[in-house]
């Protein structure tokens, strides 16, 4: 029988400058909990951003990070709580601590079409990530420099951290343990969070509707960064499908999983369905360029909102893959 994670208190803050910024979100404070709307972001600085939902008997992560460093000791001073977690998408960077946590919680839960996935990161997937997070903490750093003669946008906590020594990195196959349909609902005692079948950066992307403080955990789904809809799997007009499914909702705000803003508003929503509704019908027009990882790439920006897709991938409607 998995283990409660250790801890019963629930901090007002925890920071841990070492790698994790931790804090939790505010506005519509949930009554008797102290805590704002019950929600924590748990962010690996410039590379993701992981989020911690309470309920009254339980709690759910919401992807578990890159693996880089052990989330676990994070959680056992946030929550003591039974703790399901559930990854977004099957993508590395958001499933990279489901090894360390699988003894200590109750599931790891996916979208039906993420079972068959959840595979060991290749061998050639360590170096290329290393290259890319060098770079953009260097681009930062030239940003920040720039930043701390006038603007003053940065925070602490948006600033990378140092990478640590991944010679043992590894992210590993661990097998999901419990499927989520679109549309289930996961109860925490005294809330419930519904699951929301949003293909299009993958084909098993999720995102969480909390409809008590209306708040949306989006994973990739929605973004302050690029949308990547270029890789294997991805579908553009789906994308499109589901942004503007999301855009119907009655939204406060919403989490994401990247970028310096974790925080975004309906409005973000809603320019991202005019977009990626405009590069599944083929009106915008592109230019080549490559995405963090050196692949190429047609990069379509309109309305704020920068998608990258497949070079060469005209047909309207059709899914984006490699």
């Amino acid at each position: 029988m998995p283990s409660t994670l250790a801890r019963s208190a629930v901090d007002a803050e925890v920071d841990h400058p070492e790698w994790f910024v931790t804090r939790w979100i505010t506005g519509g404070p949930r009554a008797g909990t102290g805590v704002g709307t019950g929600i924590a972001l748990i962010a690996e600085p410039g590379h993701v951003n992981s989020y911690l939902v309470v309920g009254g008997r339980r709690a759910l992560l919401f992807d578990s990070g890159m693996g880089m460093r052990p989330i676990l000791p994070v959680l056992e001073r946030l929550t003591g709580l039974p703790l399901i977690v559930v990854n977004s998408h099957d993508h590395f960077d958001h499933r990279g601590g489901n090894q360390e946590l699988a003894p200590h919680v109750v599931d790891i839960a996916v979208h039906p079409a993420g079972l068959g996935g959840h595979h060991a990161a290749p061998d050639d997937f360590y170096p290329t990530y290393r290259r890319a997070a060098t770079r953009a903490a260097e681009l930062f750093e030239r940003f920040a420099e720039l930043d701390r003669s006038g603007p003053f946008t940065l925070t602490p906590d948006q600033h990378p951290r140092p990478l640590p020594p991944l010679d043992r990195w590894r992210i590993p196959a661990v097998a999901p343990t419990r499927a989520l349909v679109d549309g289930e609902s996961i109860d925490l005692g005294d809330r419930t969070v519904t699951v929301l079948h949003t293909p299009g950066h993958s084909p098993d992307s999720l995102c969480l509707w909390d409809a008590e403080t209306h708040t949306l955990l989006s994973g990739d789904t929605v973004l302050s960064a690029a949308y990547w809809a270029h890789q294997p799997g991805a579908d553009v007009a789906a994308f499109g499908r589901s942004l503007g499914r999301l855009a119907e909702l009655p939204l406060h705000r919403v989490l994401v999983a990247h970028n310096l803003r974790a925080e975004l508003d309906v409005y973000a929503v809603h320019r991202a369905a005019r977009a990626m509704s405009s590069v599944a019908e083929g009106y915008t027009r592109p230019r080549p360029d490559t995405d963090a990882l050196d692949r190429p790439v047609d990069r379509h920006e309109l309305h704020g909102i920068t998608v990258f897709t497949t070079p060469d991938s005209a047909a309207p409607g059709s899914a984006v893959t490699r």
